[in-house]
């Protein structure tokens, strides 16, 4: 059986391929069985999660939270108001001893003054009032509910504190009755009329306020009262620290520095205040403030660092977390059973390179193809011998052959082991051995 026949270095280029390959193919075969390291994935170290609620003044949803009492009025009664006046002798009141519910009481002929009300067990102060001054002069407890004034007394003391003063403006007596109800006794000249200026007494009660509180993904500043912070951290370490930073324009200023413990409530609105203090103070550039809450956790044999961002986002504060968690590589040792269906990878390269040495045949190029590969520009192929009745001058080498070519203008001609140039009468040849 003839071997089939191949470029030699064809053959050899072959070779090596099938040889490489089949030895690849049982290096990775034989690699997959042996153990070896892998990394399986991470596992996380140590991590910090937040949880956060706001204390709103309203929302239409929440938990309801006592921020504290507001003083509210309600009125108990309404006064009446009833006058009669001790006065002296005269010829205007036909010798009376007492007038009632005059329109006017005179201040040379009225000895003492009486306010009665509709009500017993009354609290009452008495004041001198003017545009400049307010000042406290008689207090007491009606029960009959008749309240006495002085009016001489009363305008005597008030001479003296227009010489102390040397203001000189007509006062006006004002009694208040259980810190409400108002009765203005006007002093024009030497005449003073009473008028009920307010006639409802009114009891102080408190009420609570309640605000409400949410959980949110990120709060209304404008209704945002108190902002809590919940971290929790796993596992848990030794010991938590934290520090709290306002940066303003690049500057950071630490406010506190103190151990954790939940919550962490912040102000938001009195920090923002400070901010604008030390705006102000330091000439900085007015810019919103971003609050950092930095921890520090400490383990047995490592420290974990995470930090709380807290933004003013179009008028809505956002809580951001970073670098919250720590992971570490987990590697795993394989074991891998030996696959026989991988064996095909090596039995079809050393198959083929048995074919290839078994039944082919390397043959080399011969010195005409040799030739005719790098001179076929000059070497023309016909299929008849040389001629025979011309004069044939052999030459020893296809380089002669080549330099009479290029001499004469002549191309080469070819015929099997046979070169030759013709000129005229002679041939000029050379032939492989």
């Amino acid at each position: 059986m003839d071997k089939i026949k191949l470029n030699r270095n064809l053959r050899i280029g072959i070779v090596f391929l099938l040889v490489l390959f089949t030895a690849l193919a049982a290096y990775f075969n034989y690699s997959s069985t042996i153990p070896h390291t892998v990394l399986a994935g991470y596992t996380l170290k140590s991590e910090m999660s937040i949880v956060t609620q706001g204390l709103l003044y309203t929302y239409p949803i929440g938990e309801n939270k006592l921020l504290g009492y507001t003083n509210v009025s309600r009125p108990v009664t309404y006064l009446g108001l009833y006058t009669y006046a001790y006065v002296k002798s005269s010829i205007l009141y036909d010798n009376a001893t007492v007038v009632y519910n005059q329109t006017y009481y005179f201040l040379k002929l009225t000895k003492i003054l009486f306010l009665k009300f509709n009500a017993s067990n009354i609290s009452y102060n008495i004041y001198i009032s003017t545009p400049y001054y307010n000042v406290s002069v008689i207090q007491g407890l009606a029960n009959n509910g008749v309240i006495p004034v002085n009016v001489t007394g009363i305008c005597s003391l008030y001479n003296k504190l227009e010489n102390e003063t040397g203001v000189y403006v007509q006062p006006t007596i004002n009694v208040v009755v259980n810190n409400s109800a108002i009765v203005a006794m006007n002093v024009n000249g030497y005449v003073i009329s009473v008028h009920l200026v307010r006639n409802t007494i009114t009891h102080i009660i408190k009420i609570p306020v309640y605000g409400k509180l949410v959980s949110l993904d990120e709060y209304p500043i404008s209704q945002l009262i108190t902002l809590y912070l919940y971290p929790t951290f796993y596992p848990k370490p030794l010991s938590v620290n934290y520090s709290l930073l306002i940066q303003i324009d690049n500057f950071n200023f630490t406010l506190e520095q103190n151990s954790y413990s939940s919550p962490i409530a912040l102000n938001i609105t009195k920090l923002y205040s400070i901010a604008s203090n030390f705006t102000s103070i330091y000439d900085l550039t007015p810019t919103t403030p971003i609050i950092y809450l930095n921890f520090t956790a400490k383990y047995s044999n490592f420290t974990f660092k995470p930090y709380i961002e807290i933004i003013d986002n179009n008028g809505m504060i956002q809580v951001l977390e970073y670098n919250n968690s720590i992971t570490y590589p987990v590697y795993e040792t394989t074991d891998s059973d030996f696959n026989y269906f991988n064996l095909i990878y090596v039995i079809l390269p050393l198959t083929a390179l048995v074919y290839l040495l078994l039944f082919t045949q390397g043959i080399s190029p011969s010195p005409l193809d040799i030739i005719m590969k790098k001179y076929k520009k000059v070497i023309i192929m016909v299929n008849d011998p040389p001629p025979s009745e011309k004069k044939m001058m052999r030459v020893n080498n296809f380089s002669e052959l080549l330099k009479l070519s290029q001499i004469l203008a002549k191309p080469i001609i070819a015929n099997g082991n046979k070169l030759w140039i013709h000129d005229e009468n002679l041939v000029y040849m050379y032939e492989f051995s």
